[in-house]
């Protein structure tokens, strides 16, 4: 039997983003929204991309497709964090805080994070599924998609991948528009022979690709065979 674990221990933020309080001697507080995708190649909810393959009419593909979004954005793991401040560290205890955990080492883990500041409510799954599909540029993704999909060994991990990538990118893109700032973004790609062939690996300060934000994180694996 083995188990994994994948868990944040620390955040750093450099500019909150927030807005200057005056009533607390100018210091600035923001709400912050912590979006994660976890992929993994043995993820329960990795949409079956078999039907999107052998499908010749663009309708039948196009349905398959928004299931698929439906089925990703339903994963993401939402934290919010209240009060966050200019160089604010968010520690999360003495053990750090478990995103992901299974009961199978994977061969293949990513992590897509964003942050941002907010102080509206998230948008709901349904939602953000609307902002996905409607988006200007998903008639664009949804045609690149098969072939990136038809070329990978793992087509249903392959997917999740891209679709979730595209999903931060709308939440970047939406909170754009509502007049939310961006506090920082970070995609992970591991795997098991180079990063953590023995179940373990550490790494702190990792910096997101605003330079605004750090990241430490730690991976924990356990493999016993039962007699």
């Amino acid at each position: 039997m083995s188990m994994f674990y994948f868990r944040i221990n620390k955040i750093k933020i450099f500019d909150s983003k927030g807005e200057r309080n005056l009533l607390v001697f100018g210091k600035k507080k923001a709400q912050v929204k912590l979006i994660s995708f976890i992929i993994t190649n043995k993820s329960g909810n990795l949409p079956d991309m078999k039907e999107y393959l052998n499908a010749n009419e663009e309708v039948v593909k196009e349905g398959i497709l928004k299931d698929a979004v439906h089925s990703v954005v339903s994963s993401r793991i939402l934290t919010p964090i209240e009060n966050v401040k200019d160089n604010h560290q968010l520690t999360f205890g003495d053990t750090g805080y478990v995103l992901h955990q299974s009961d199978e080492i994977p061969e293949c883990f990513d992590w897509q994070f964003i942050a941002y500041e907010s102080d509206r409510n998230v948008r709901d799954t349904s939602d953000l599924v609307k902002d996905i599909i409607n988006d200007e540029g998903f008639e664009g993704f949804s045609k690149n998609i098969g072939s990136v999909i038809k070329a990978a060994t793992n087509p249903a991990y392959s997917a999740y991948v891209e679709i979730a990538r595209f999903a931060i990118n709308i939440i970047a893109k939406t909170s754009k528009k509502n007049k939310d700032d961006m506090i920082g973004v970070l995609y992970m790609s591991l795997n098991r022979t180079e990063h953590y062939f023995h179940g373990e690996r550490k790494k702190d300060d990792v910096p997101d690709l605003t330079n605004n934000m750090t990241i430490d994180y730690s991976i924990f694996a356990t493999s016993k065979n039962n007699s």
